[in-house]
């Protein structure tokens, strides 16, 4: 992978870059590192571009990079050349202010603007948890730009209610206090916020994957605009009015396929199987014993109807 250091100066961004790569080679990824230069305010947007084939864009969560889908890239980079930014203040791309920007509609805009960087008009495009708002609100607003969607993991926006835990970054102290905790300072502090909220099972998991998010918390910006993200999307109550979808994605004509843990930490199946029923053109795919973002448990059970999906072998068309 091209380690493209001038384009990004400065230690914390050159560590980044050295774990990232090592997790490329980890998992035989023949990914370029590259960045785009969009509209103010998202500025410049680092991203993973891969593979031969149609374009796929990936849309990390909330609290992911664009690292979260180098396991995948094996079974996808056959098939779609990819393309995986890290958002706004996530990775290497340019911090912003969420509570100047606001998300919604700056959540779809940026994309569509990283798109037109890459020269690619109508992707398929898959996304997870907030990523997969993100995905959704694109089908809302900007119809031509998704050729067909996957939600991998419980995507936001189809309920107001978020754990506890999250709730409680609202509060003031209580917030801030919390928020310096939630940084892993190491490996095994990591794995144990994977298995509380993201997996099942970490065994598949090697230390090296966790490398990059553990050193890009360092990186400048990372944790202030994280936190106005935070403030952006909800209140001590849940999400904002704003950010709940489930009447607009109805209007939804792509092709929509849902991939769904039984164990997902923010919501369970039953949240989305209604919406998904109400779509013109959706299924829903229920995965036992999954968490939050399912193709990193120790199996192919996600990877593979998502992959068919995307292809368009299978599925609504």
């Amino acid at each position: 992978m091209p380690l493209d250091h001038a384009a990004e100066p400065g230690a914390a961004a050159e560590r980044y870059l050295d774990a990232l790569a090592a997790v490329c080679e980890y998992y035989d990824a023949d990914a370029d590192s590259r960045y785009a230069d969009l509209l103010d305010p998202a500025g410049r947007v680092h991203y993973l571009t891969a593979g031969e084939g149609p374009p796929l864009l990936l849309l990390h969560g909330l609290g992911a990079t664009s690292t979260v889908w180098v396991p995948m890239f094996e079974a996808l980079t056959d098939r779609f050349t990819v393309h995986a930014p890290d958002r706004p203040g996530r990775g290497l791309s340019t911090a912003v202010d969420y509570r100047e920007t606001g998300f919604r509609e700056f959540g779809v805009e940026y994309v569509a603007d990283f798109l037109d960087a890459v020269g690619v008009e109508a992707p398929a495009v898959m996304g997870n948890s907030l990523g997969g708002l993100q995905a959704l609100a694109l089908a809302v607003d900007r119809p031509e730009r998704v050729q067909r969607l996957c939600a991998i993991g419980a995507p936001g926006g189809l309920s107001r209610s978020v754990p506890a835990f999250f709730r409680l970054f609202d509060l003031p102290v209580v917030g801030g206090r919390l928020f310096e905790h939630f940084e892993a300072e190491s490996v095994a502090d990591a794995r144990r916020a994977y298995r509380r909220m993201n997996v099942t099972d970490d065994s598949a998991l090697p230390d090296v994957y966790f490398r990059p998010g553990i050193v890009g918390e360092r990186l400048p910006g990372q944790r202030e605009s994280l936190r106005s993200l935070l403030e952006t999307l909800g209140t001590f109550r849940g999400f904002r009015p704003q950010f709940d979808l489930r009447e607009e994605v109805r209007d939804i004509e792509t092709p929509t396929r849902f991939v769904w843990g039984t164990e997902d930490y923010f919501w369970p199946p039953s949240v989305g199987r209604p919406v998904a029923g109400a779509m013109a053109n959706a299924d829903f795919v229920t995965l036992h014993g999954h968490g939050h973002i399912p193709w990193l448990e120790p199996d192919d059970e996600a990877t593979d109807p998502a992959v068919a999906f995307l292809a368009g072998e299978v599925g609504p068309e």
